[in-house]
């Protein structure tokens, strides 16, 4: 079959939930005359549902204006009266759509229903509806579905693997659309997910990071979930290296907090889950160029809808790729080429099965190639007694202000991911929904940097009240020590998962259980370190550091490791509703069984890790208000690591969370409020009786971290022109001996306002302007005794800082524009630090434009 035309064809797919049987409540419509494309646009966020149309299909077409109080399909039959177009509504689900008047809607008249072939049935858009009402959908079954602000989806897929309505969730969860992420031209998820209540940049967070790495409530990630399948790299520990191409995500999901039964082995402080854009039915195209200063370089291309070979809406496609070359704020550039091959089948409307296939080809190359290495070494005598640095290196010291640094111009940082995943979808006896999904994932990861190795500057405390009193600054920028650093490693992951869900009323007690299984295993055939010494550096010389690449002889192994593991996942969950769900109830628990196994090369050794541990999570929920919630929930989870003694050990994390949570103007407004406790334990650290009787005391022993903290949140839409998200966060993340952690703010605020213009010359015009703010932090962490055994205390600290973001969008027909300033006031500041052998600088002005044409 020919490849059928691509003029002008767009799917806005999105399906109707508000609309179901029965009779729909009046809203106020204010849309004034105008485009047809622009109206239905203001009518889908006016009326808080979803529609689908073409752009071809009413191009040209001026629909008439509303004014008053209408259920959603009388005001959109009122505006498109005697316009040529028609509004189609699926009898089962309520899904709308609106297409243009042929000869059998003309025959039967205005209020005629589509026949069956033209109806949008669920099957056509690729999302399950049968029993609608009784089988409750797991996560990866679809994205959201109900939209009532473009800031601020109402319900979340993640934490307890029941969708479900934010409101009705005991969990704080914030939720980053796909609309935000465009708007705010996010190039990595911190780019959008740090306007909300506790998350925090990491070491290595942003656009030149790794790992996608960010705090959440005070404690670093090293992961994400995909579609609900782990990344985590089970041998390594750790996710692959490359942040996950944006342009892959429908949507982001922040869990705060221990994870029991999505992250089991997750943080402590919170999880990320990635939901990736799916097949869709309707054709569409898209075509993205972004340029700019910084961390642009950009183009994609994104096509989706029936696969024209088969002939049939069954069956499904999306295509994203995409390339980018762009400079970067430190020296260097970020450098990719991505794919996403997808194919769907849709069985039946409850039924279906779906191929992702993600590759991502990975560069880092000049100093943004090493995160963590890429600043300057703290060596100011000032820097003592918890002093707080300057934002900039002081004169005299070599270092600049996102200069090179001592780091050479071949460093390079590379990774190569392919991830294949697969996922089945069905409902059984018409109340049970099943999903069986799977996962391949290949990384070969490739480092090969040259930064310098120079002793960082003795510190020396008080033995009496453990204040860093001085520093003996042995460093010479004159001649300063550099290293040639090869890094290679290579993982293989497989795992699969399989879940269960239903639905029950029974007399006035709804249940909704849900139970299943995974099993992940990993192989680790290669990972290596190898050093080779470079010649000193003289830092004051001003000029780029750069000294041939060293022969492959000179290089000598710091490393050689080889492992594998295995572990598997058992879980169970109940959600129970009262009271005309108005009290509900959850309850759950989670075993994990762990096996891994790790092999010094070098040293002809081994560490063996064997073990099971189980996790819970409770919690309770109440509605006094039909808007409003209050609950309670305790969540558990645990990794299994290397003890003081060789021996495993399960670090585990709990949490107890109090909070409340509002929603208003129909859910397009959302409040939440959260007291937290985490505490994560058994961590190995040092011994203070060791440095005073070392005979008799080991060099470490276990203790524990902790945080309380206080969050409040406000997302979504202040009227239909003014949209929101504004958060704080208050929290004390302290060592067992009450001292502070590396890049850890006591305080976060964030703020974004987005306005949308209704109508007059700047209809399909939005500005935004926000600010992140973070209160000062720790620039290293110190785990030490003095020889009294008191505690020594942190030497120096980065001052808290503020920046400033703006930009607008435009639509015009077919086209779309977003300009991005990020950092709109070029403020100089210090972030991330790792300690005093690199304090990071925060990124100067970017300016990104951002094309998109669909077609």
């Amino acid at each position: 079959m020919a490849w059928p035309p691509v003029l002008a064809r767009i799917a806005c797919l999105l399906v109707a939930c508000a609309l179901r049987a029965g009779p729909a409540p009046a809203l106020h419509f204010e849309i004034a005359a105008g485009d047809a494309e622009g109206a239905l646009r203001q009518f889908s966020r006016q009326a808080g549902v979803e529609l689908v149309f073409s752009v071809d299909k009413v191009e040209g077409v001026t629909t008439r204006a509303v004014s008053g109080d209408y259920t959603p399909l009388g005001a959109l039959q009122a505006m498109l009266e005697g316009t040529g177009l028609s509004v189609v509504q699926d009898p089962a689900t309520g899904a709308l759509a609106v297409r243009r008047d042929t000869f059998w809607t003309w025959l039967k008249g205005p209020d005629a229903v589509a026949p069956p072939e033209a109806s949008p049935k669920a099957e056509a858009v690729g999302t399950p509806a049968s029993a609608a009402d009784t089988v409750i959908k797991l996560p990866q079954f679809t994205v959201s579905v109900a939209t009532a602000s473009t800031l601020r989806p109402p319900d979340t897929v993640s934490g307890t693997r029941i969708r479900g309505q934010l409101l009705d969730t005991p969990l704080s969860v914030s939720v980053v659309s796909s609309e935000l992420m465009q708007d705010v031209g996010a190039d990595s998820m911190y780019d959008a997910t740090r306007y909300f209540s506790g998350v925090s940049n990491g070491r290595g967070t942003g656009e030149g990071g790794i790992l996608d790495r960010q705090d959440f409530r005070g404690f670093e990630s090293f992961s994400r979930t995909v579609d609900g399948l782990s990344t985590l790299l089970i041998p390594s520990s750790n996710g692959f290296q490359a942040n996950f191409e944006p342009e892959f995500i429908e949507r982001i999901e922040v869990v705060k907090g221990p994870d029991s039964i999505l992250a089991p082995t997750g943080s402590p402080g919170g999880s990320i889950n990635v939901i990736t854009k799916s097949p869709q039915a309707i054709p569409a195209n898209l075509l993205v160029v972004q340029a700019g200063n910084l961390n642009a370089g950009k183009v994609t291309l994104d096509s989706t809808g029936p696969v024209p070979l088969f002939g049939s809406p069954r069956w499904t496609y999306r295509v994203i790729a995409d390339y980018q070359d762009g400079k970067t704020y430190v020296p260097g550039s970020i450098r990719q080429a991505n794919l996403s091959l997808q194919l769907r089948y849709q069985f039946s409307d409850s039924s279906a099965v779906t191929i992702k296939y993600f590759g991502q080809q990975w560069e880092l190359t000049g100093a943004i190639a090493d995160p963590n290495d890429d600043g300057w070494y703290v060596t100011d005598p000032s820097s003592v007694n918890g002093g707080t640095l300057s934002g900039t290196p002081p004169p005299g010291s070599g270092f600049t202000y996102g200069g090179w640094n001592g780091d050479a111009p071949w460093s390079h940082r590379f990774d190569r991911v392919n991830m294949l995943n697969a996922e089945f979808t069905t409902a059984l006896f018409g109340r049970i929904s099943m999903r069986l999904a799977g996962s391949m994932l290949f990384d070969n990861f490739n480092q090969d940097a040259g930064y310098l190795s120079a002793a960082a500057p003795a510190e020396n405390w008080d033995p009496a009240t453990g204040e860093e009193v001085s520093i003996a600054n042995n460093f010479n920028p004159a001649s300063a020590a550099e290293i040639a650093n090869h890094v290679t490693s290579i993982n293989r992951d497989a795992q699969i998962q399989n879940d269960f869900a239903a639905n029950f009323d029974l007399g006035g007690v709804s249940i909704q259980p849900v139970a299943g299984w995974t099993f992940q295993q990993g192989t680790m055939p290669l990972s290596k370190d190898r050093t080779a010494p470079l010649p000193n550096d003289d830092l004051l010389l001003g000029t780029p550091y750069d000294p041939p690449h060293p022969p492959d002889s000179a290089y000598s192994v710091a490393t050689n490791t080889q492992a594998h593991a295995w572990q598997g996942q058992v879980y169970a969950l109940t959600k129970a509703g009262f009271a005309d769900n108005r009290v509900f109830l959850v309850g759950g628990a989670s075993r994990l069984w762990t096996s891994s196994e790790s092999d010094n090369l070098l040293a002809a050794s081994s560490v063996v890790l064997n073990g099971q541990h189980d996790t819970y999570l409770g919690g309770v929920l109440a509605k006094p208000a039909k808007n409003l919630s209050v609950y309670y929930l305790f969540s558990s989870n645990a990794a299994i690591t290397e003890g003081p003694e060789n021996e495993p050990i399960w670090e585990t994390g709990r949490q107890d969370e109090f909070g409340a949570k509002g929603e208003f103007f129909d859910q397009r407004l959302s409040f939440t409020a959260a007291r937290f406790a985490i505490t994560e334990a058994n961590l190995t650290s040092p011994n203070p009786l060791y440095n005073s009787d070392p005979a008799h005391n080991p060099p470490n022993i276990l203790t524990n971290e902790s945080n309380q903290g206080t969050e409040f949140e406000l997302v979504g839409a202040l009227s239909r022109s003014l949209s929101i998200i504004a958060s704080h966060t208050e929290m004390r993340l302290r060592d067992a001996l009450g001292r502070r952690l590396r890049d850890v703010p006591d305080t976060t605020s964030a703020l974004l306002l987005e306005y949308r213009f209704p109508e007059g010359a700047l209809r399909d015009m939005s500005l935004f302007a926000g600010g992140i703010h973070n209160g000062n932090s720790a620039g290293e962490t110190v785990t030490g005794f003095t020889s009294l055994g008191v505690p020594e205390l942190p030497g120096f600290y980065i001052a808290a800082w503020t920046v400033y973001n703006a930009g607008a969008g435009y639509h015009w027909g077919r086209y779309h524009f977003n300009l991005n300033v990020d950092n709109l006031l070029d403020s100089r500041f210090i972030w991330q630090p790792n300690g005093r052998t690199s304090v990071s600088p925060y990124p100067g002005t970017a300016v990104r434009l951002t094309t998109s044409v669909r077609f």
